[in-house]
């Protein structure tokens, strides 16, 4: 059957008058992580769901699917039956696909269903210690004397916007640089062949005692708990470069609202766990407590703040 008949049956089916929602996981419950073992998605995905698992004493399997920025795994769990036994660990990237990716087949939106958060990030502005600037002021001032000429390293599409939104809010131009990763442009930063570079909290906590770089900003609206004497943007005056990611669960579209509720209770009671928040901490990322409307409400706003940085020319489309 075609992927548009399955995804109509299915909706027609939900359609039908509701029986009392039965208890969840029925089965193994299988969660695509679609990024590279290792990463910061990948990491708290498998810290909560794992606890999730053994609270429940029914088997999780966290399977990575990599490939497309995300869009090999996403696409699964976008045809996968909306019963809640096929999820998604996900980031920002999921919606950003829809602005930079030449096709998609699935609508990032339409065809999920935004579940949980399970923890906050932030991402930080580290400058090399070669660089003629020490904060954020200097760095404006040298980049409105030499427009394009100071080069900043992205590792990947959301910290690319980031940098892109932080440029537009100060007024001046950057040459972006985008990375492999944020451990390839801390290196050439650490080497002093790059002046800046966009990396998570995690990537940034481990170099923290380096004489080589500087940790100038960092995203977040509020100061960081992991960094906390470092200035946000807000605090300087450019609110509009603030931005907080998350690490996330969704689903197949069409989930009942009760299926919903139910596993992002047992998201968030994982999350609650001392064994839990103590693996996130370790990865220098806040655990999140929102409730299912809480996380449908952050994904449109998400959702917007991408589409209104695509308008505005923030966005590198691929292919």
């Amino acid at each position: 059957m075609p992927y548009v008949a399955r995804r109509t049956a299915i909706l027609g089916a939900l359609a039908a008058p509701a029986l009392a929602q039965p208890s969840w996981p029925q089965r193994p419950v299988r969660v695509i992580v679609p990024y590279a073992p290792g990463g910061g998605t990948d990491l708290t995905t498998r810290a909560v769901m794992e606890s999730v698992g053994q609270r429940l004493g029914r088997p999780i399997i966290i399977e990575n699917r990599p490939g497309a920025d995300g869009a090999i795994g996403s696409e699964v769990v976008a045809r996968a039956a909306p019963d809640g036994h096929t999820l998604t660990g996900i980031n920002p990237t999921h919606l950003l696909l829809r602005h930079t990716a030449a096709a998609l087949p699935y609508d990032p939106m339409a065809d999920f269903t935004p579940i949980a958060v399970f923890a906050l990030y932030s991402f930080v502005l580290l400058a090399s210690a070669e660089a003629p600037f020490r904060d954020i002021p200097g760095l404006i001032a040298a980049a409105r004397a030499r427009p394009g000429a100071i080069a900043h390293g992205t590792a990947d599409v959301a910290s690319g916007v980031v940098g892109a939104q932080f440029c537009q809010a100060a007024g001046i131009e950057l040459n972006e640089i985008r990375y492999a990763g944020g451990g390839a442009s801390t290196r050439d930063l650490m080497g002093g062949h790059l002046p800046l570079a966009w990396v998570s909290t995690a990537t940034a906590m481990p170099l923290m005692q380096s004489d080589r770089l500087r940790i100038i900003a960092v995203t977040s609206p509020r100061p960081s708990p992991f960094l906390p004497e470092v200035p946000t943007f807000a605090s300087l005056g450019l609110g509009d470069a603030s931005y907080e990611g998350w690490f996330g669960l969704w689903g197949p579209g069409g989930m009942q609202p009760a299926l919903v509720a139910q596993i992002n209770a047992e998201a968030r009671a994982a999350g609650a766990t001392e064994a839990v928040r103590a693996r996130l901490q370790t990865l220098a990322v806040e655990p999140a407590t929102l409730n299912a409307p809480e996380v449908a409400a952050l994904m449109r706003e998400d959702a917007a703040r991408w589409a209104r940085a695509a308008r505005e020319g923030l966005l590198r489309r691929a292919g």
